[in-house]
């Protein structure tokens, strides 16, 4: 069961069955379904779509319009962390690694508010949006890569050398561990 499964299964929870579709939020949750990363199966008029949507939103960090969907998106994410950590523990109980792993992904997804391809230098606030794409679209570079970087090299590498030492000094806030193993 992969990410997408894992989040069909968080809408089609009891909890979200009484969450109404409202006429004057469909066209914006039409809009989000066309926004959202992960793709959707279902009709627009279930109430499991627009949780599944909300919860991609949420992570997403996409601005809403309506207080109604507003109020419901509050609703699904205080509702995320504590039904996705019980579906972890299920999955990990009956020995199922992968999907126990994936649920956990998910999990982090939701509280830190960021999909796993999305930079660790997100958590920062004042990186400007740009520089983050930037670093996102460079895939072949791993975080060891820009860990050993030096903040003029992290500078061309973004092309924009005025940030070059910023986010080395973010870079190397995040913890870092070797380890080594002889058996």
């Amino acid at each position: 069961m992969g990410i997408i499964e894992l989040i069909r299964v968080f809408a089609l929870s009891a909890e979200f069955k009484y969450i109404p579709i409202r006429e004057e939020e469909k066209v914006e949750v039409q809009k989000l379904l066309e926004m959202v990363p992960i793709p959707v199966k279902g009709s627009q008029d279930e109430p499991s779509t627009k949780v599944n949507i909300l919860l991609q939103a949420y992570i997403s960090r996409f601005k809403l319009d309506g207080f109604a969907l507003n109020a419901d998106m509050v609703y699904v994410t205080q509702s995320a962390s504590r039904i996705l950590r019980g579906l972890f523990e299920l999955f990990l109980k009956r020995g199922w690694a992968n999907v126990a792993e994936n649920a956990l992904s998910l999990c982090k997804m939701v509280d830190k508010r960021m999909w796993n391809c999305m930079t660790p230098l997100r958590q920062f606030k004042g990186v400007p949006e740009e520089i983050l794409r930037r670093i996102e679209k460079k895939e072949q570079f791993t975080w060891d890569h820009y860990y050993n970087l030096n903040a003029q090299q992290i500078g061309e590498l973004i092309k924009f050398p005025k940030l070059g030492k910023p986010l080395h000094k973010m870079i190397h806030q995040f913890p870092r561990i070797e380890l080594n193993a002889y058996v």
